[in-house]
């Protein structure tokens, strides 16, 4: 379920403007005719601000399924989600740069948790004011160096500005933690009696990133997993922690059933993804992987298909989707390393690729699907699987 249909939409002025004339009753004038036993909300322009969470969380009571979108605004101002609503599916969209602070997130409260189109979210640590604020005392002591930009210079209205880049404080912070055994981080976050979170999507931008810098902080969430949707094909990814730290994650998710994982030419490593059939959850009994035609060209590519023709391989593997139709400009291009169109004769390559992996499965009982990405019904910031992709034949 990508989205919910028939959710109320509610309009809120965010944090930034709860100073304002107006702040509460923009929002009363929409509750006066939203009913109290909805289940489904789904809030826009911006995250609300504490006043704002307040009157929702005083109007409704039994809200199931939270959809949040930050918007330009990009804030979280997650502590206050009313805790006494029943919430089993949070989606968390554009929001960036900032700490959870809800036990939804940090207790695994919700059944389904949805990270959509995020960045630079953090579940542990000070927040970006507080970093902020500590990078600010250490330039008054003399340990570090502020940085400066100079604006109208040689004019009567020169001046500087100090520039405060938000994820080089929080990866200095996260690399203290895990590097530096004297420092005086925050306690762990204590293991919840129960935990909920079983589904877990996390979708584009730093996605692959975000999901280590989560299992660092909450392991017992991802070891609760039994659904894992990742997708990274931007190549804005791996900015506070390394890819190795990635790679080293999943196969320790002997409890995931499902693995979605959308991948694209991003690693600076020619080998890293080529190499990655080794990493795959262990005991997955669905895996839905789409990733570059690059892939097909790769001297790894019969490894996968040995390894997938492989009973021992994914024992339990019982469904699978597989597409090859991802495409980058490459170095005789424009804007080498983004995203473009694939070539027909890419895709037929990708294709037929894909089709000598398939061919392989032999009589392992594997049930072949087509890779349908619901996400890519919801945003058009998401591409969906070229439309040519099921009309070229499977050519051998």
């Amino acid at each position: 379920m990508s989205s919910i249909k028939d959710a109320v939409k509610l309009e809120v002025q965010g944090p930034h403007k709860e100073d304002e004339d107006g702040h509460k009753e923009t929002l009363l004038s929409q509750l006066q005719t939203a009913q109290k036993e909805i289940q489904s909300l789904k809030i826009d322009v911006s995250a609300p601000s504490d006043t704002e969470w307040k009157l929702m969380g005083a109007h409704f009571n039994n809200i199931k399924n939270l959809e949040v979108e930050s918007g330009w605004d990009e804030e979280l101002n997650d502590a206050l989600i009313p805790t006494h609503w029943p919430i089993e599916r949070l989606l968390i969209s554009s929001s960036c740069g900032e700490v959870f602070r809800s036990p939804f997130v940090l207790e695994g409260r919700v059944k389904h948790l949805i990270l959509l189109l995020t960045s630079g979210l953090r579940f542990e640590g000070p927040t970006s004011e507080e970093l902020r604020l500590s990078s600010k005392d250490a330039f008054a002591r003399g340990e570090e160096e502020a940085n400066y930009v100079t604006v109208r210079e040689g004019t009567p209205e020169e001046k500087k500005i100090e520039i405060v880049y938000m994820p080089t404080l929080a990866a200095d912070w996260l690399r203290n933690k895990y590097t530096n055994p004297d420092s005086a981080s925050d306690a762990e976050t204590p293991v919840p009696e129960r935990v909920n979170t079983e589904t877990l999507e996390v979708l584009e931008n730093d996605a692959l990133d975000t999901f280590t810098r989560l299992t660092m902080a909450l392991p017992f969430i991802v070891d609760n997993l039994k659904t894992l949707n990742l997708r990274s094909s931007n190549g804005h990814d791996f900015h506070q922690t390394s890819k190795e730290m990635f790679q080293q994650i999943l196969p320790q998710l002997p409890g995931l059933k499902t693995f979605v994982f959308t991948v694209g030419d991003i690693f600076d490593e020619a080998d890293f993804l080529p190499l990655f059939y080794q990493q795959f959850p262990p005991n997955i009994s669905t895996l839905r992987f789409r990733g570059p035609i690059s892939l097909a060209r790769s001297e790894y590519w019969a490894k996968w298909v040995e390894a997938f023709a492989n009973p021992e391989y994914l024992p339990n593997l019982k469904k699978l989707s597989f597409v090859l139709d991802l495409a980058y400009a490459g170095e005789d291009e424009k804007d080498v390393g983004r995203k473009r169109r694939p070539t027909g004769e890419e895709l037929r390559e990708g294709k037929k690729a894909c089709r000598q992996l398939l061919n392989g499965l032999g009589n392992r009982e594997v049930v072949v699907e087509a890779f349908h990405d619901e996400w890519a019904d919801y945003s058009v910031s998401f591409d969906k699987v070229d439309e040519r992709w099921e009309e070229i034949g499977d050519e051998q």
